[in-house]
């Protein structure tokens, strides 16, 4: 009796493994109706769309749509979009059925940097060096003036960066908070190499130094448009500085 519960169970053990098997290999012979794209992406770094996906793969000569699946080489997608200047990951490449899912996500972008030499790239929120896009949104700080060119695809900016990583220092800063978000969308590096920064709305530069005490730097500027600007006269003031500590001076606009 034994015997024959051990010859049952070994059956139905190799026709599940004969099931799988057959299940897979009649999968691989299914043709591949349509390519489903997800990317994941901030609302300023929206650099590929589906349609741009879909090109990349046919400029590398990978058809899918009425391939079978085991003619498709998803290694390969992976390898190919992974390579992309714009995409930080391929999270996923695979079959649902007949259906081919590829899950992306973008480099989520911080700063547009014009270099004293006239050349444009991207920096992300993690300090990352990428090929300049003109579909960034227009939400993303601009940082120009006497930034020297340290553009190398997809390196990682260091405090070596200097000028470089002074401003993406300031604007990651600004990044955290909506109300900063809002007032502030350029940052200049003058000949001295201190950040100016230039508001969204009227005419009132921030002097701002270097990014040393840049927290409460900014905390003393909220505090100054909340608290007194509103109650100032229009274009009372030509300048705000904020280099030093505890401090913010304001110079009257000449009458």
């Amino acid at each position: 009796m034994k015997i024959i519960k051990i010859i049952v169970s070994f059956l139905l053990f190799t026709g599940i493994i004969v099931l799988m098997v057959w299940a897979g290999f009649k999968t691989k012979e299914e043709t591949c109706t349509h390519i489903s794209i997800l990317i994941h992406s901030s609302e300023n770094s929206k650099l590929l769309s589906k349609s741009d996906i879909l090109h990349i793969l046919k400029q590398n000569k990978i058809e899918c749509e009425g391939k079978t699946i085991k003619e498709i080489d998803l290694p390969l997608i992976h390898k190919i979009l992974s390579q992309e200047n714009y995409i930080k990951s391929v999270d996923k490449s695979l079959f649902l059925g007949s259906k081919l899912q590829i899950e992306i996500t973008l480099y989520d972008i911080l700063l547009v940097v014009n270099t004293a030499t006239g050349e444009k790239f991207l920096l992300d929120v993690n300090g990352t060096c990428l090929p300049y896009s003109p579909k960034v949104g227009n939400d993303v700080i601009i940082a120009r003036g006497f930034i020297p060119n340290s553009f190398q695809k997809k390196a990682t900016i260091t405090p070596n960066n200097n000028e470089l990583y002074e401003i993406f220092s300031v604007a990651s800063l600004i990044q955290t908070d909506p109300f900063y978000v809002a007032l502030y969308r350029e940052l200049y590096i003058n000949e001295k190499q201190e950040i100016i920064i230039y508001p969204v709305v009227g005419n009132l530069p921030v002097l701002f130094g270097a990014s040393q005490d840049a927290p409460n730097k900014l905390k003393s500027l909220k505090c100054m448009y909340k608290d007194v600007l509103p109650y100032m006269k229009e274009d009372q003031y030509a300048q705000l500085d904020v280099r030093f500590k505890n401090r913010i001076i304001a110079t009257k606009t000449k009458s």
